[in-house]
């Protein structure tokens, strides 16, 4: 019986994720919004599951493994983009806390709305992290705007899934834990594909860092 899966959504993380437990293309099954395989860790079948990005395919595709395979614990790791000064290229950052920032009236309303804001179990790990609210948005942060206007809340960082995948789990009553790695941070001169190339260049990094420390603590 398989009680965990650990979702992970960019194609560049989904890749290093396969190096690491050597999974060959024969034992990668689909499913119709993205791609899976199971390995046993610990005596136990665990899940592996990889969607497309952004809120609505992610939250979609957790709800079908749930309902698949009965799921009881839901692990969503993967990389973020820092907002806070504090935090560096490779610090993992387990939220206790996440949101989306992208759904109210940003003229009349907050931007991170109290009743929006998903509590999540906390999990001691024995590696360093550091904890906090991330932020949910469809659009990539990107653009000095969007970053300025985050630096006046209370994100730690952003990213375009962990808030509705954690939604879809508390709905469903199954346990969501998030590990995420700092990959990159909007560059001064809101270059993309600079930012792009320091994302690409640290996410395998913190993905094996994720797997081989953090992950097997709470699978």
């Amino acid at each position: 019986m398989i009680e965990t899966g650990v979702v992970i959504t960019s194609r560049t993380e989904w890749e290093e994720l396969l190096k690491i437990y050597n999974i060959v293309d024969s034992k990668v099954h689909k499913f119709p919004l993205g791609e899976y395989f199971i390995i046993n860790i610990y005596n136990k079948e665990v899940l592996f599951f990889r969607c497309a990005g952004r809120k609505v395919l992610s939250a979609a595709s957790v709800q079908h493994m749930i309902d698949k395979f009965s799921l009881k614990k839901v692990i969503h790791i993967g990389t973020a983009t820092a907002v806070v000064d504090y935090v560096d290229y490779g610090d993992i950052f387990i939220p206790t806390m996440v949101a989306e920032y992208d759904i109210t009236i940003k003229e009349i309303e907050p931007l991170i709305k109290e009743n929006s804001i998903i509590e999540l179990s906390e999990n001691k790990f024995s590696m360093d992290y550091i904890d906090g609210l991330l932020g949910t948005s469809d659009k990539s942060l990107v653009t000095k705007k969007d970053y300025l206007m985050l630096k006046e809340t209370k994100l730690v960082a952003s990213d375009t899934e962990a808030a509705a995948i954690a939604k879809v789990c508390v709905m469903n009553k199954v346990d969501i834990i998030i590990i995420k790695g700092i990959s990159d941070r909007p560059s001064v001169d809101e270059n993309y594909e600079e930012q792009y190339e320091v994302y690409a260049e640290n996410a395998p990094i913190i993905i094996k860092n994720i797997v081989e420390n953090y992950l097997l603590e709470v699978i």
